[in-house]
């Protein structure tokens, strides 16, 4: 097996979506009339000129979509390498996984290289929640596996673990800050797009009151998941090249990580909170390390709750 590499990534600014609000309270929607492909080969591009690479060096398209758009979203890995400028013969093919779906287009990806099948391959992800209709999008956060929305799920085992609003609310005001204080890796890693530099979710100006008036999403139960504490709604894109060490000596290029190793976990559509810290300990056995050996933690933020609770099981 290859090792694998992460030669280089960019991505579009991400942009709230056209039912939501700025961070700076205007009208959301300034991608909406890009469609996930569009925006996954804008940011395809991006990352080909940030490794010096030309669009026929790609072997490979791992293309994660969430939620496709319209008629021919099922050909939206083809679709993202022809817009990007990638030869006909370069193959691709679409993921999708709740949450998780630019991770697994990663995950993919790295297969290829690893099993010698590509030795330079993207991962991409990106979706345009905008240019869905809202009877098919708001269900979609609703499993009917359990018949409860995932934050609900998500709130009653907050509750249990005694995580209170105060914590989330904090965290989600120290989330914002951190991401406003990065404006010089944004600018780094992102690719002006109609019209948009720069991420326009970020709070402009969040304080701690701001978070406690925000509106709760359940009046029921423990009562501590508001619209201020979960995740954004944006459209946008990323994508990350992957390469064999081999190819990566042979370009000249200067890695910026190599991938150790990955890992996915089930868990009762109940019990939502603890799932990536699962997967993360597995990952981190099959790595042959521990917790404390890690420089840096990126968790997906889709409630603060999650996180809270990922620092904790983890000892972070």
């Amino acid at each position: 097996m290859s090792e694998t590499l992460i030669l280089a990534g960019a991505r579009t600014p991400f942009a709230s979506w056209s039912f939501g609000l700025t961070g700076r309270g205007a009208p959301g929607g300034a991608l909406k009339e890009l469609d996930p492909q569009d925006l996954a080969a804008a940011a395809l591009k991006g990352a080909l000129t940030a490794a010096n690479l030309a669009p026929r060096d790609v072997n490979f398209i791992a293309f994660g979509n969430m939620y496709q758009v319209g008629p021919h979203g099922c050909y939206g890995a083809r679709y993202v390498g022809h817009r990007a400028g990638c030869p006909p013969e370069t193959s691709g093919v679409a993921v999708s996984l709740a949450c998780g779906t630019g991770l697994l287009a990663l995950t993919t990806a790295a297969n290829a290289i690893s099993r010698g099948e590509a030795s330079i391959a993207a991962a991409v992800g990106a979706d345009t929640p905008s240019r869905l209709r809202r009877d098919i999008f708001v269900p979609s956060f609703t499993d009917i596996s359990c018949g409860k929305h995932i934050a609900k799920t998500a709130e009653e085992r907050a509750g249990e673990a005694k995580l209170s609003r105060a914590a989330m609310d904090a965290w989600a005001l120290r989330s914002h800050m951190k991401a406003r204080a990065a404006a010089t890796l944004r600018a780094s890693e992102i690719v002006p797009i109609a019209g948009l530099s720069d991420d326009d979710a970020i709070l402009g100006d969040p304080t701690a009151d701001s978070f406690e008036k925000a509106k709760l999403l359940f009046s029921d139960g423990t009562a501590v998941m508001t619209h201020a504490n979960v995740h954004g709604i944006v459209d946008g894109a990323a994508a990350i090249l992957l390469g064999s060490a081999e190819m990566g000596q042979r370009l000249g290029l200067r890695p910026r990580a190599r991938i150790r190793a990955f890992a996915d976990i089930g868990s009762e559509p109940t019990v939502m909170l603890t799932g990536p810290a699962d997967a993360a300990n597995k990952a981190l056995r099959r790595a042959g390390m521990r917790a404390a050996e890690v420089d840096l933690w990126e968790i997906n933020e889709a409630f603060s709750a999650v996180v809270l609770r990922f620092v904790e099981v983890l000892g972070l």
